[in-house]
């Protein structure tokens, strides 16, 4: 099987696509649709892809899933069992992080912007902060003298490195909206120095999402052990940690060409490793921090077939139950996926259709020029690589109900996240 698909994904000649031999249009029978299944074998495999290459190359180190990219109870608890740590962006994603069987050691907590009562949560957990910017710093002092807390603090730098990804997604380069000037590193390493209740653990940064090429993640284990160096020669600090953030793309369709985990890892920790010996630091505990590359190829969608339309000459349209409230990245980012029918995966793709969502905008398209088998209503729709961003990105918009998650493993299906009813929606509303 290719990287665009679930390790479980199987077909047999007389039946529907399954996966952990559960046939899709089942679940999609069973929980209704728009359906989000995460494959909890993938999950492993791309979990263990981290672990392994790092035992093997660079032990001193610590995988942190990018929460941000898909994040609920019951997938941390997935990945703790993995032995995975996780990083947050938020008050709520700190709120369940803490909830879940991740210790709070392996919590990590970023955002360019956090608020007083997110601020006092980490440090009153012991959570490290990945510091964004010098107001921030001084927001986190004063809050940890009032606490009586030492807070455990990491310094994001801008490494100014342009990797080839969408735009939206670089934050390495010099106008980001994230990271400290390097030019500020050694008054503020200086002045942490100085007060009793920041304890500086090391450096982080992070040079953006959905990366093929492996040649910036070297030059970022470059620039960031020289700035490590410079610490230790100008403040008399050897820092005990280096966090070189995610970003490693993964496969969407037949025209990506991602590096596979082990290779990534391998080159950038032999980088890594030259580098501190070259500038005479002692070797940091490595901390990295995959979102995509772990949930990604985990996740599927699947939708039902609510109508076909034609209109000749110039288009056929193929109608399903979701669309831009449970997958916004077609629109957002112009993201491209592979799609199936999932009741007939042996037949032969013979027309081209354009998938079109339910939502009230007329780019809610979730893909152009799609060949697929002839599409029938009531056909169940699949769309591979959704474990990452789809359901973090979900929205209520026309007033949608956000769909159900669930896991598969070996011929059982368990929910994770229940769907939203009508009721759910009028929660909060005040008549």
């Amino acid at each position: 099987m290719s990287t665009l698909y679930p390790v479980s994904l199987t077909t047999s000649p007389e039946g529907p696509m399954c996966l952990a031999d559960i046939p899709l249009p089942k679940l999609a029978a069973k929980y209704g649709t728009p359906l989000y299944v995460m494959d909890r074998e993938t999950l492993a495999k791309n979990c263990r892809d981290y672990t392994q290459a790092l035992a093997k190359f660079y032990p001193n180190s610590l995988v942190v899933f990018a929460g941000k990219a898909n994040l609920n109870l019951g997938l941390l608890n997935i990945l703790a069992q993995e032995h995975l740590g996780v990083d947050v962006v938020s008050g709520g994603e700190l709120f369940t992080a803490l909830r879940s069987k991740i210790p709070a050691q392996h919590v990590l907590f970023h955002g360019n912007n956090k608020s007083s009562s997110e601020l006092e949560m980490a440090i009153r957990h012991g959570i490290r902060i990945m510091v964004d910017h010098e107001e921030e710093l001084v927001q986190i002092l004063g809050l940890a003298k009032t606490l009586e807390k030492t807070a455990q603090i990491m310094l994001r730098l801008k490494p100014e490195i342009e990797a080839h990804t969408h735009d939206y997604i670089k934050t390495g380069h010099i106008d980001s909206k994230f990271g400290l000037d390097k030019r500020d590193l050694i008054r503020l390493v200086n002045w942490i120095k100085s007060e009793p209740s920041l304890h500086l653990k090391g450096l982080h940064s992070h040079i953006g999402s959905q990366i093929f090429d492996l040649e910036p993640f070297e030059d970022l284990a470059q620039i960031m052990t020289q700035h490590m160096a410079t610490v230790k020669a100008e403040c008399e600090i050897e820092l005990e940690e280096l966090n070189l953030g995610g970003g490693i793309g993964i496969q969407y369709t037949t025209q990506d060409d991602p590096p596979s985990i082990g290779l990534y890892i391998e080159k950038l920790t032999t980088k890594l490793k030259a580098c501190c010996a070259e500038l005479g630091i002692a070797q940091p505990r490595l901390i990295l921090e995959p979102g995509r590359s772990i949930v990604g190829t985990a996740g599927v969608t699947l939708y039902s077939v609510g109508a076909v339309k034609s209109i000749p000459g110039i288009k056929d349209y193929v109608f399903v139950d979701g669309g831009m409230a449970d997958n916004p990245r077609p629109m957002m980012y112009q993201a491209q996926y592979t799609f199936s029918v999932a009741d007939k995966p042996h037949e032969t793709p013979s027309r081209i259709y354009t998938i079109a969502g339910k939502y009230c905008e007329s780019g809610d398209i979730l893909a152009k020029d799609v060949k697929l088998p002839e599409v029938n209503v009531g056909d169940t729709l699949v769309v591979f690589d959704t474990g990452a961003y789809n359901y973090s990105m979900a929205s209520h918009y026309n007033r949608s109900a956000k769909p159900a998650m669930i896991v598969v493993e070996n011929g059982q299906d368990r929910v994770l996240v229940r769907r939203e009813t009508y009721e759910d929606l009028l929660r909060y509303d005040e008549e």
